[in-house]
């Protein structure tokens, strides 16, 4: 029976050192509206979300933007490394600007994901993805 025992045992501490240690989760959350606005002719694309993420947490986000004009994508993406984390929801306007070609009025693909960090061992990453009318 002891050796049963033992065999267990080990195993179980083989096995638990063998995992690595999963962060904790962290309560945050974004939201893409469901308009953006063109600017410069359509060379950028205003955004605008809305991120929540625990009081004392470190955030940052992504936004990127594709479009099928005529054919072709235009695409575009933004990195913000800071956003309010207070755990109130707050209006960040990203500003996206095309790297091929010019963005126009109509549907777009949105996509938007939030990295927050709470130390000294909680993180997370929440995303939306949507459909969005571009207006001028």
């Amino acid at each position: 029976m002891r050796a049963i025992s033992a065999i267990i045992l080990a195993a179980g501490v083989l096995l638990a050192t063998a995992l690595p240690a999963s962060a904790a989760s962290v309560e945050a959350a974004v939201a893409l509206q469901p308009s953006a606005r063109l600017e410069a002719r359509g060379v950028a694309v205003v955004v605008p979300t809305r991120v929540m993420c625990a009081n004392g947490a470190t955030g940052s986000l992504w936004v990127q933007v594709t479009q099928n004009v005529r054919g072709e994508l235009a695409v575009g993406d933004k990195y913000t490394p800071s956003v309010p984390c207070t755990g109130d929801h707050h209006k960040v306007d990203v500003t996206v600007v095309s790297r091929t070609k010019a963005f126009r009025p109509g549907v777009a693909f949105t996509s938007a994901a939030l990295n927050v960090f709470l130390a000294p061992d909680s993180s997370g990453v929440f995303e939306e993805d949507r459909e969005m009318m571009l207006v001028r």
